[in-house]
């Protein structure tokens, strides 16, 4: 069985990850109608929101990992 802090700790990284996939959407929405200025500050944006999406699913699959 999953104790409480661990069961607390993936649902709180799930939402985060779900968070952060609307995110990410929006920003390549944003980039798509963007100049090329916004183009430059967005895609570093993109980039790390990318960054924090992978290490989110690390941490997840860790704790998963974890508890089987």
């Amino acid at each position: 069985m999953v104790a409480k802090e661990t069961k607390a700790e993936l649902d709180k990284l799930k939402k985060r990850y779900k968070d952060l996939g609307g995110s990410i959407d929006g920003l390549l929405e944003a980039i798509s109608r963007g100049s090329t200025t916004s183009d430059a500050v967005l895609s570093t944006e993109l980039t790390k929101a990318r960054m924090e999406l992978a290490s989110i699913a690390r941490r997840l699959q860790g704790l998963q990992n974890d508890d089987d």
